[in-house]
C-alpha cells in the first residue's frame, strides 16, 4: 500500500474505532483508565492479532506512536463532548463510526496482508480479522455478547465482501486508491443500509422459533 494513503486510511480507522471504543464505554460505569482501554482495544486489538499472525514486527502501534497519543488526547475530551449529545446520537454516531472503522481496518488489512505475501483467502481473512478483532475484545471487556456474534446484521460478513472486492480491483490492475475506497464504500454501505432499514441475516432464533411453532400445529392438525 502507498504510504501517502496508509497513513489516512490508518487514521481515519483509528480515530473511527477508537471514538467507537469511547463511546461503547458510555454509561458502563467505565473509570477514564477503563474508557482509555476501550477505546486502544478496539482501535489497536485486530492490528494488533494480524501483526502476530503474519509475524510484522515492529508491532502497528510501537511503530507508530503517535496515533496512541491521538487515542489518549480523543479519551481526554471525550466527556466534554459525549454530554453535549442525547442518548439516541450517541448511538447513530456509536454505529457509524464502527463501520467506517470496520471498513477502512478491513480494505486496509487486505491489502497489508497481500503486500506481505499472503494467498488472497488468507489476506481476506487477516481483513476480516483487522477489522471486527478490536470490537470483539472491547465487547469481551464490557461483559456482553461481541457485537459480531450477535447484531443479527453483516459485520464480519461485509468486511469479508469488501475484503474479496478489493481482492478483486487489485487483480484488475486498479489503482491502490480505487481499491481501497471501492472495498471501504462497500462495507460502510452495507453495514449502514442494513442498519437503517432492520434487515438482518439469518436468525437462528427465528428459524427454531418457526419450526416449533409448525411443529406444533402439526400435532394439532386432526388426521396427522
Amino acid at each position: 500500500m502507498q504510504t501517502g494513503l496508509l497513513v489516512f486510511t490508518d487514521f481515519v480507522g483509528i480515530v473511527a474505532f477508537a471514538l467507537a471504543g469511547i463511546l461503547a464505554a458510555e454509561g458502563k460505569n467505565v473509570d477514564p483508565v477503563g474508557v482509555f482501554v476501550m477505546a486502544f482495544t478496539t482501535a489497536f486489538g485486530g492490528g494488533i492479532v494480524r501483526d502476530l499472525i503474519i509475524d510484522n514486527r515492529p508491532m502497528y502501534w510501537i511503530a507508530h506512536e503517535e496515533y496512541v497519543w491521538v487515542t489518549l488526547l480523543m479519551t481526554a475530551v471525550a466527556p466534554v463532548v459525549i454530554r453535549r449529545f442525547r442518548d439516541k446520537t450517541l448511538h447513530t454516531l456509536f454505529v457509524w463510526s464502527d463501520a467506517v472503522g470496520l471498513g477502512f481496518f478491513a480494505a486496509g488489512g487486505t491489502s497489508l496482508s497481500l503486500t506481505a505475501g499472503l494467498p488472497a483467502l488468507a489476506s481476506v481473512l487477516m481483513g476480516v480479522c483487522t477489522g471486527v478483532f478490536g470490537g470483539l475484545l472491547r465487547d469481551v471487556f464490557l461483559n456482553r455478547l461481541p457485537m459480531v456474534m450477535s447484531d443479527k446484521q453483516p459485520y464480519a460478513s461485509a468486511a469479508f465482501a469488501g475484503g474479496w472486492v478489493y481482492v478483486l480491483l487489485n487483480y484488475c490492475g486498479v489503482s491502490e486508491f480505487a481499491a481501497v475506497f471501492g472495498a471501504t464504500f462497500l462495507i460502510v454501505a452495507l453495514r449502514m443500509i442494513c442498519w437503517y432499514y432492520n434487515w438482518e441475516v439469518i436468525n437462528y432464533d427465528v428459524l427454531r422459533h418457526r419450526r416449533t411453532i409448525r411443529q406444533t400445529t402439526e400435532k394439532q392438525t386432526p388426521g396427522r
